[in-house]
C-alpha cells in the first residue's frame, strides 16, 4: 500500500467503514458541486474565467428552484479543465483514501468549511430556517399579489443581509464581498447560500457517520 501521496499538491480524502456505489456517487457529485461553488464564488485570483461568470449568472432566473439545481453545471463549467478534481488513486482498506488532482487551496477550503459547518451545526441550521421562512413568506405574498417581481421590504433586506452573513460564517466563508459583487441582490445571495447549505449538510453526514475525513493539510 502506498503511504505517501503521488504528488504533494494532490489532496487525499480519507475513507472508512462500508461504502456502497450509491455512497460513492453521492460523494463525487457533492464534492464537485461544493468545489465548483467555492472556486467560482469565493474570491479566486487563479480563476481566469471569473470575468465571464457574472454576465452568465445574470441570465439565470434564480428564483426558479430548478435553476438552482442547474446552476451548479454553470459553476463546474467555469472551473478550468486542469483544475477540475480528477481521481489519481483510490485505496479502500478501511481506512483508505481517494487521492485527487485539483486546486489544493480549494480542497483545503472545503476541509475548513466542513469543520466549521459541523462545529456550528445547530446554529447554522437555525439561520438557514430563518432565511427559508422569510422566502416562504415572500413566495406566499408574490402568489397572493400575482407579482413574481415583488421584493423584500427595507427592514427584511437589512435582516436578510445579516442572516446571509451568519449563514456564510457557518458555511466557512471568509467573506461575502466577492459573492455580492458577482450577484448583487440579497435574495439571490441568500438562495445560493441556502443551496450550498443543503449540499454541505449532505456531505457532512459522511463525516458524522465516520465514512470520511477531510484533512486540513
Amino acid at each position: 500500500m502506498i503511504i505517501e501521496k503521488y504528488d504533494s499538491d494532490n489532496y487525499r480524502v480519507l475513507l472508512d467503514k462500508r461504502w456502497s456505489l450509491e455512497n460513492l456517487n453521492d460523494f463525487s457529485r457533492l464534492y464537485l458541486q461544493n468545489y465548483a461553488f467555492l472556486y467560482c464564488l469565493e474570491n479566486n485570483k487563479d480563476n481566469l474565467r471569473a470575468v465571464t461568470l457574472a454576465p452568465e449568472l445574470n441570465e439565470y432566473k434564480l428564483r426558479d428552484g430548478l435553476t438552482y439545481v442547474n446552476i451548479y453545471s454553470l459553476f463546474v463549467r467555469h472551473v478550468p479543465n486542469k483544475e477540475r478534481p480528477t481521481v489519481r488513486a483510490i485505496s479502500y482498506a478501511s481506512p483508505g483514501f481517494i487521492e485527487l488532482i485539483l486546486n489544493y487551496e480549494i480542497a483545503i477550503k472545503i476541509a475548513l468549511s466542513i469543520a466549521a459547518f459541523i462545529k456550528g451545526l445547530t446554529a447554522t441550521a437555525e439561520t438557514y430556517n430563518k432565511l427559508h421562512n422569510i422566502y416562504l413568506e415572500l413566495g406566499r405574498k408574490r402568489k397572493e399579489k400575482q407579482n413574481s417581481l415583488l421584493k423584500l421590504d427595507a427592514e427584511n433586506i437589512k435582516h436578510t443581509r445579516k442572516l446571509n452573513e451568519e449563514l456564510a460564517k457557518g458555511l466557512g466563508f471568509d467573506s461575502l464581498e466577492d459573492m455580492y459583487k458577482k450577484i448583487g441582490d440579497e435574495e439571490e445571495v441568500s438562495k445560493l447560500l441556502m443551496a450550498h447549505y443543503r449540499r454541505m449538510k449532505a456531505m457532512s453526514k459522511f463525516v458524522i457517520e465516520g465514512k470520511l475525513k477531510f484533512p486540513l493539510e
